[in-house]
């Protein structure tokens, strides 16, 4: 595979990431939510182990919004009345965003409230 043809592929999937934040509400909050977890994470000196979790967890957000959207718009595509299986399609990757961002948090919980009360501790 030519350099070319690998620049050409990277820049598709860049268009894609921008496509979905551009038109996808929950892309928006996830994206606000990534930065919020950076910001706090630079706040808080998170540690490189504590940034390999929070890096997968957000990555794997991400990636299951990315499916999710996919999924949603391929289903639209080939049943655009509604029928039950489409939904049924339609609910499952929603859920899987779902599981994702529960994990997610959880993650970031188990990483930053320590921190918080070592913080909120310190400061008295």
């Amino acid at each position: 595979m030519s350099l070319k043809k690998v620049n050409q592929s990277i820049g598709h999937a860049i268009d894609g990431i921008i496509n979905l934040i551009k038109q996808e509400r929950n892309a928006k909050i996830h994206l606000a939510s990534t930065m919020l977890v950076i910001y706090v994470g630079y706040k808080f000196d998170f540690s490189s182990q504590e940034w390999i979790w929070i890096s997968l967890a957000v990555a794997c957000v991400w990636v299951a919004e990315l499916f999710n959207s996919s999924i949603e718009r391929l289903t639209n595509l080939v049943s655009p009345e509604h029928h039950p299986l489409a939904k049924q399609v339609k609910d499952y990757a929603a859920g899987a965003v779902l599981v994702m961002s529960l994990w997610a948090i959880l993650v970031f919980c188990l990483i930053a409230l320590p921190h918080l009360w070592m913080w909120l501790t310190l400061s008295n």
